[in-house]
């Protein structure tokens, strides 16, 4: 077991230091992520970068040595001129580069974020052998049981990377400008050993235990940002926080993508099924893997009348290729706000939708049962002859109750019969503003190239 701090109490006062649980087996994990961060609201999930103590040595003078240097006016961010009061501006980093950062930074793409404030290294290139710190966990409503259970909502770190990192002045934050009131400082002697995992908890002021200053919101979007102490975001995720009821985490531990979970603080964290996909082998709960598709056809798994199936990367199938029975299909979506979803009857007749499913679901066989947040269609719902159907999200009629991940998701619209008329699958950040088919209907294609235009035809940028 790795021992990660002097405390093991999860119930802690502040602003004393957080107490992570060790986990046996070090990660070593080569990440080369990249994502942009620091923006409005539709942010990186998944992001990439990491932290060191020689993180912190920034050439915080670089200001002086760039052309453009205004040490008189105000400063004004993103105007394209370094002021001495800023960290950078735009395109102006005072001559730093991932690699200046010290390890486990060795190249990439640093950018300037936080009202020119700090430095963005969530695309820089890391070194696994170096401490590698990850947003790992989030649980929105707490955790339902176990040693964190009734102290309100988590957020789990994990080092993952081969070497010990010390978070001494770190910060955590859902605040963009990092504000005091809505910011955590790790204190001192935050030691995070490589594989182990550090738990949060939300500070309760009424009884003066816990960590971090905010509330993670289980219904709106949140944007987590993880800052070194020398101003440096080396992780940052935006997700919808309906995904972290109860708990949205990476995997695997220190990954890239991002998914609802199996409640898992300070230990390795279990998706709702076993994590085979991408492994090469069609598995338990897997609908097909890579080439693979058990032998299905577009024929025997839903409304199609030929084509070629294929498979999409959340090993859920990918019905792109097939040839639609009826002319309804999903036709835009996104991410972002509402979660808005649209559907198109592009035929020249009114389909029924009673009974129909749209869900988010990617389990495989898909059990209606099981689906507690599924959007059944009331009996008499119907889609007109070449009209648009918006569906946003919520819990009352005519809503959908599941949210759509910033950070990739899969959507699938059943019949009564459980077949399949229509899914689709996007990745991180696709949908962040709209995710359509040009031209509309069933012979569009995806691309996230959209103007978003829900209740509309479709337009391309």
């Amino acid at each position: 077991m790795n021992a990660t701090s002097a405390s093991s109490s999860p119930a802690r006062a502040r602003p004393r230091a957080p107490s992570p649980l060790p986990r046996a087996a070090a990660l070593a994990l080569a990440l080369a992520l990249a994502c942009s961060g620091g923006d409005d609201g539709s942010g990186a999930s998944g992001s990439t970068g990491g932290a060191t103590e020689g993180s912190t040595g920034a050439d915080t003078s670089g200001g002086e040595a760039s052309t453009g240097t205004d040490t008189d006016a105000a400063a004004v961010c993103g105007d394209g001129v370094l002021d001495a009061s800023e960290r950078c501006d735009g395109p102006l980093l005072g001559d730093q580069s991932c690699a200046g950062l010290g390890a486990p930074y060795v190249g990439g793409a640093l950018s300037c974020a936080l009202e020119c404030s700090a430095l963005d290294a969530t695309a820089c290139d890391v070194d696994p052998s170096g401490p590698i710190v990850r947003l790992n966990e989030i649980l929105a409503r707490g955790a339902d049981e176990g040693p964190y259970a009734g102290l309100g909502d988590v957020i789990e770190i994990v080092n993952a990377g081969g070497a010990a990192i010390d978070l001494a002045g770190w910060r955590l934050s859902d605040d963009p400008l990092l504000l005091d009131e809505k910011t955590y400082t790790f204190p001192a002697s935050s030691k995070l050993l490589p594989g182990a995992f550090m738990v949060l908890v939300e500070y309760n002021d009424s009884v003066d235990v816990g960590d971090f200053p905010f509330g993670i919101s289980s219904s709106k979007t949140e944007t987590l940002t993880l800052v070194d102490a020398g101003d440096v975001i080396v992780d940052q995720v935006t997700f919808d926080g309906a995904l972290a009821d109860p708990s949205y985490c990476r995997l695997p531990d220190g990954g890239a993508t991002w998914q609802t979970c199996v409640q898992t603080p300070g230990d390795a964290n279990l998706g709702e099924l076993p994590i085979t996909c991408g492994d090469g082998l069609l598995g338990d709960g897997e609908a097909c893997e890579g080439d693979d598709v058990g032998g299905a056809t577009c024929q025997s798994i839903g409304r199609f009348t030929g084509g070629e199936l294929g498979c999409s990367g959340l090993c859920t199938f990918d019905v792109s290729g097939c040839e639609p029975e009826l002319s309804i299909v999903v036709n835009e979506l996104s991410s972002s706000d509402a979660d808005l979803i649209e559907l198109y009857n592009a035929g020249d007749a009114a389909i029924d939708l009673s009974g129909w499913i749209l869900t988010d679901d990617v389990t495989h066989p898909y059990d209606p049962a099981t689906d507690l947040e599924a959007m059944i269609f009331a009996d008499g719902a119907s889609l007109d002859a070449g009209a648009f159907m918006v569906i946003e999200k919520g819990s009352g009629p005519g809503q959908h109750p599941f949210g759509l991940g910033g950070g990739g998701d899969s959507l699938r619209l059943f019949d009564a019969d459980l077949k399949i008329v229509d899914a689709v699958t996007y990745g991180d950040q696709e949908a962040a503003l709209a995710y359509c088919r040009l031209p509309d209907g069933p012979g569009g294609a995806w691309t996230s190239e959209c103007v978003a235009s829900f209740g509309g035809a479709n337009q391309g940028p």
